[in-house]
């Protein structure tokens, strides 16, 4: 078995494509060789200017393919006395086959001569050469650049293709470049060209040359240089959060350096050191023992050392100039009362057919007074209504506009800065909280309420304009605005109903293009998609979200329950059979149709079995609406559990379609008010027994 290198040598690539661009060119080149019948081990390794590809136990030789051709009709391939005619030996001709090779096929269309042909294997390295380019050329990124005479089009122009088969160079052309066996080593720390023989001398002459091609490895030295160098410092590094990830993906050499800014900029809000440093800087912040900020940084540099400290030097002139910019857009902020900037948000746009923001800060206190009373935290509404008011007047503050990764965030600290309560800036901090499945919620009730009326009027504008998410495409955010309304709602523990929330918010709206009927409806199925990937995520089993989620699932935290309770009992013993009588039930109701009378009348009961089943239902029926109000959805299932013998005996002894109109519709309303009763948990026809 052989092995194969593939090097492209380019520009610096951005950190942020980098690992996609890993498994694009692994899964591209796999899957080009897999159709050609051609399989091996792949592995992938990057650097800033490098992609390189690996592969081993590759066949020297494709195999040989067996294919059978199917000719012209056994009619016209034979005359009537049995010879073959010219059609055939045309045929066969054609295929490089001899005439008596022929066979016969039976298909559909009738019995066809059939010419089976071996296509010997091609040489691995020319089938590289032909799908290598293409897989290369045709990669896409977020953004793309031209260069030369503007023919190319990749991430970044290409120096060099190294394309080893065995130490041998595989011919090809990518970009114009023709492969060969040469590379560079690092950029400004070696500048000597390396000629190439086979894998292992690849690896070996780049980290001889400064480079080390695995990601993994500069991610492991960067993280121990990073605590070393904090550790000098007297502190330690602050949570990375992917960033020394993006470190290893901007070096080709994992060097990291140590530097120092004016102790006097501790005096800004941590949130907005941290935002300049990590987002805007790529450096980490380094915390004292005790958890606070320290006036140092940790900065990655794509050298070993930094003897004369010009690496140091350069990140701190830039650091302490955003500093600096940051501290005259704080105290320039604060001279403005967040209530004396509402007036500018008329001329901030929210969507073009939705308004500016100062008519969405209009709905938001509108709607967060309407939630703050459908979930009866009515001594709440004053602070929800103050946060509403204020909630987006951030966006037109000067640190917003230069640190927009701080929106939300700068309003709950001005607004602490002036005076408003815990309640009211917290709540205006966490807005935007949770952005994912994995987030925390805002603190506090008000701030969870102003939080659903912001998504929530978001969600029933642009489901009004018809703009919904499709496919992969949500330009909006809606699933992420969705799956916020409704974890927050799960992990409250708090009862809305989402139609009647919904109603409320888009009559907020005023006129918009769809209908409330049609727009409201796909909103709610859109809601209920959410509910159903939250219960996924905590381990429910398909059929018992599928089982609840065809009920009216409105009040999401209902359906959490019934969910929970569906999973507690479907192990017992009598829920099986359970489970298979109300499909029994419903597959009856489905087939019969018509008009069934609303209540069973117990004069029209002639059998036993009959009027056992109703007698226990109707006792029954009383504890269940009981359990029901009370959300005791467990104790519920197992009343329901317990007439499973008596509707095992009806339907034994019971024929339901009888011929009399009038018995037949009786024992139809008594199993349709049963498994109306039933559903009010769950339609148990969707459990797999």
């Amino acid at each position: 078995m052989s092995e194969f290198l593939l090097e492209i040598l380019a520009e610096e690539i951005p950190a942020g494509v980098i690992g996609t661009a890993r498994k694009d060119l692994l899964q591209g080149v796999a899957k080009g060789l897999a159709a050609e019948r051609i399989n091996g081990t792949f592995f992938t390794y990057s650097t800033s200017r490098r992609l390189v590809l690996v592969a081993k136990d590759l066949p020297e030789m494709q195999d040989d393919a067996v294919l059978d051709v199917v000719g012209p009709p056994l009619s016209a391939a034979l005359d009537k006395e049995g010879n073959w005619t010219k059609a055939a030996e045309g045929f066969a001709r054609s295929q490089g086959v001899d005439l008596g090779t022929l066979t016969v096929t039976t298909t559909p269309k009738g019995k066809y001569v059939v010419a089976r042909k071996t296509i010997e294997g091609r040489p691995t390295t020319d089938i590289l050469a032909d799908i290598l380019p293409p897989v290369i050329e045709k990669m896409t990124f977020p953004r793309m650049m031209r260069w030369g005479d503007g023919r190319y089009n990749w991430v970044r122009p290409v120096h060099s293709i190294v394309a080893l088969f065995d130490g041998l160079v595989v011919p090809l052309t990518v970009f114009g470049v023709e492969s060969s066996r040469t590379t560079m080593g690092h950029r400004t720390l070696s500048k000597a060209r390396l000629i190439i023989t086979g894998v292992e001398d690849y690896f070996a002459k780049l980290r001889l040359h400064h480079v080390e091609p695995d990601f993994i490895e500069r991610r492991r030295v960067l993280q121990e240089k990073a605590e070393s160098l904090a550790g000098e410092a007297g502190g330690v590094p602050a949570h990375a959060g992917g960033l020394v990830e993006t470190w290893a993906d901007l070096v080709e050499i994992p060097g990291l350096v140590c530097g120092s800014f004016d102790p006097a900029f501790l005096a800004l809000p941590e949130e907005v050191l941290v935002t300049s440093m990590r987002e805007h800087q790529k450096v980490l912040p380094v915390r004292s023992a005790e958890g606070t900020m320290a006036p140092f940084f940790l900065a990655v540099s794509d050298h070993t050392t930094d003897p004369k400290g010009l690496i140091v030097q350069g990140n701190e002139w830039v650091l302490e100039a955003r500093f600096a910019d940051a501290k005259f857009f704080f105290e320039e902020d604060l001279r403005k009362p967040l209530e004396d900037r509402l007036e500018f948000l008329s001329h901030l746009q929210f969507q073009e057919k939705l308004g500016d923001y100062r008519a969405k800060t209009e709905r938001l206190e509108n709607l967060s007074d309407i939630l703050a009373s459908q979930l009866g935290k009515e001594d709440q509404a004053v602070w929800a209504l103050r946060a509403a008011r204020l909630l987006k007047t951030d966006l037109v503050t000067s640190m917003v506009r230069e640190f927009t990764d701080l929106q939300g965030v700068m309003g709950g600290i001005y607004a602490r800065y002036q005076g408003e309560t815990d309640e009211v800036w917290q709540a205006i901090y966490d807005q935007y909280l949770p952005a994912s499945a994995e987030d925390g919620l805002p603190r506090g009730d008000v701030g969870a309420i102003t939080a659903l009326a912001d998504r929530i009027d978001t969600l029933t504008g642009l489901f009004g304009l018809g703009l919904v998410p499709t496919g992969s495409k949500d330009p909006y955010a809606l699933r992420r605005a969705g799956l916020g309304v409704v974890r927050i709602l799960l992990e409250k523990g708090w009862r809305l109903d989402l139609r009647r929330a919904c109603e409320a918010a888009f009559a907020l709206h005023g006129s918009l293009p769809r209908e409330a009927e049609e727009a409201l409806s796909e909103l709610y199925d859109f809601l209920i998609e959410r509910l159903r990937f939250l219960l996924d995520k905590r381990g429910f089993k398909y059929d018992e979200i599928q089982a609840v989620l065809t009920t009216d699932c409105g009040d999401v935290t209902d359906a959490l329950d019934r969910v929970t309770a569906v999973a507690a009992i479907r192990s017992q013993e009598d829920f099986v059979p359970l489970s298979l009588a109300f499909k029994r039930i419903q597959n009856i109701l489905v087939q019969a149709g018509g008009e069934i009378p609303e209540e069973p009348v117990p004069g029209l009961m002639s059998e036993d079995a009959e009027r056992q089943l109703a007698s226990d239902f109707f006792q029954a029926k009383f504890m269940l609406d009981m359990l029901n109000e009370k959300r005791k959805y467990q104790e519920a299932l197992r009343i329901m559990a317990s007439l499973g013998p008596s509707l095992d005996r009806f339907f034994k002894e019971v024929m339901v379609m009888v011929d009399d109109e009038a018995v037949r519709n009786n024992r139809l309303s008594l199993l349709r008010a049963m498994r109306d009763n039933f559903s009010r948990v769950a339609r148990f026809n969707e459990i797999q027994a």
